[in-house]
């Protein structure tokens, strides 16, 4: 009774053998060594991807699932130093970079039983690059339809360029080649570019998070275009600019995009959506200095057509005024001719016109005579005729000119009578005036 509340472990059944945890591990090792005698190629996306300082690589292989949901299997792998050497020159030769978290992979390893921490593991052994490139590019199609479908890669297009866009956005790494080449493009064209940076990282886990952050802090800047640049780099490096969040960042920007990523050969999501994509930032300071250019030739091209215009019309009015002065020259003599000839026969008619006008000046002459002499008064005195004045001189038309007592003096042919007014008589129907009372 006593034996069946002991904490004491029965011991084992006679005849059944007890293992050590190290021969239990060894049997494991060799069973799957037995089961996996060969490398097997296997399928899955990269997590928890760690280096460690004596370069051995560790991480969780694990199987894809849609997003939100918890992946349904994984497996630890480990790739050592010697052999990581080996992977990535194979990911060299095809231009991808390295190894990162979320790559869709395949990778040929030994199925491997790690005794000392009892761990079934993948020994990696190689890669398929080609894989992994074309899953990057099936991820990558599947992102740029999607953003299609929304009308995503659209919205930035439509912004519109500025004919002569001079304040420019820069965003990338400050220290980068790309930089310098794309600064040294805009100086070398001597226009007035004024260039606003932002210094993100374009490279590494963070770099899409940096590039959003520099993109928004250039939202707020008075720019007219913002260059997104980078000076190539592998195509896993420039997975970078295949980020969603990235897209639409460049998307809802309130200014035109233009991008220099550096891609040889496949465009990124940033390219679809951004409103121009060049290959280089060279290319990129290009575009905008060949932009200003076009307007100053525009302008100059324009100032030509206005020379052009006033030339033709100072040359049209310059013929205009030739012919004019030909015509007014031409006119001017036929004038004169015809004044010439006028003047001549008015001469020949102007010594009887004087003649004419003559007679008719001594017949007026004599008329006038005749008048004088019949308005004489001596001769109208000599006919009968007086002239009465009073004292004072006054000449008398109007009995009302003297009264009673007034001296009046006479004039007749003869002589002068003086008398004396003893009263006036006034008739009331006025006498016509004599011809005498028109001369004083």
């Amino acid at each position: 009774m006593d034996e069946l509340f002991s904490d004491d472990p029965p011991p084992p059944p006679r005849g059944e053998t007890s293992y050590s945890v190290a021969q239990v591990g060894a049997l494991i090792a060799g069973a799957v060594e037995q089961l996996f005698p060969n490398d097997l190629w296997v399928e899955g996306e990269i997590s928890n991807l760690n280096r460690s300082r004596a370069g051995h690589v560790y991480f969780d292989l694990i199987e894809p699932s849609d997003p939100g949901t918890p992946s349904t299997a994984k497996i630890s792998v480990v790739l050592f130093a010697q052999t990581r050497q080996i992977v990535n020159a194979q990911l060299k030769r095809q231009n991808v970079g390295r190894l990162t978290d979320g790559m869709a992979v395949r990778i040929r390893a030994a199925v491997d039983f790690y005794a000392p921490q009892g761990r079934l593991q993948l020994r990696m052994t190689g890669i398929d690059p080609r894989y992994l490139l074309a899953a990057m590019a099936a991820e990558r199609d599947a992102l740029i339809a999607r953003l299609h479908a929304e009308g995503v890669t659209k919205t930035n297009k439509e912004r519109p360029v500025p004919m002569v866009p001079l304040r420019v956005g820069l965003v990338t790494s400050a220290i980068s080649a790309a930089a310098g080449d794309f600064l040294t493009e805009l100086d070398g064209s001597g226009f007035a570019f004024r260039v606003t940076a932002v210094d993100a990282r374009v490279q590494g886990e963070l770099a899409p998070f940096a590039l959003i952050a520099g993109l928004r802090a250039m939202y707020r800047e008075p720019v007219d275009v913002i260059a997104l640049i980078r000076g190539g780099g592998s195509r896993g490096d420039l997975s970078v600019f295949d980020n969603e969040r990235l897209a639409r960042t460049i998307a809802d920007a309130p200014v035109p995009v233009i991008t220099g990523i550096g891609h040889e050969m496949d465009r990124s999501v940033c390219d679809e959506v951004a409103h121009t994509n060049l290959k280089t930032p060279t290319a990129v300071a290009a575009a905008l200095t060949g932009m200003v250019g076009r307007y100053l030739e525009a302008i100059e091209q324009r100032w030509s057509g206005v020379r052009y215009v006033a030339e033709s019309a100072l040359a049209t009015a310059d013929d205009r005024i030739t012919r004019d002065a030909r015509r007014a020259a031409r006119a001017g003599r036929d004038g004169l001719v015809v004044a010439d000839l006028r003047l001549d026969a008015r001469s020949e008619r102007l010594p009887d016109l004087a003649r004419r006008c003559l007679r008719d000046a001594e017949a007026a002459l004599e008329r006038c005579e005749i008048r004088r002499r019949a308005s004489d008064p001596s001769v109208l005195l000599a006919r009968g005729w007086s002239i009465t004045r009073t004292s004072d001189g006054v000449l008398v038309r109007s009995t009302t000119v003297c009264a009673p007592d007034d001296t009046l003096v006479t004039r007749v042919a003869d002589g002068t009578i003086i008398s004396s007014v003893t009263m006036t008589d006034p008739d009331p129907t006025p006498a016509p005036t004599a011809p005498e009372e028109q001369i004083r």
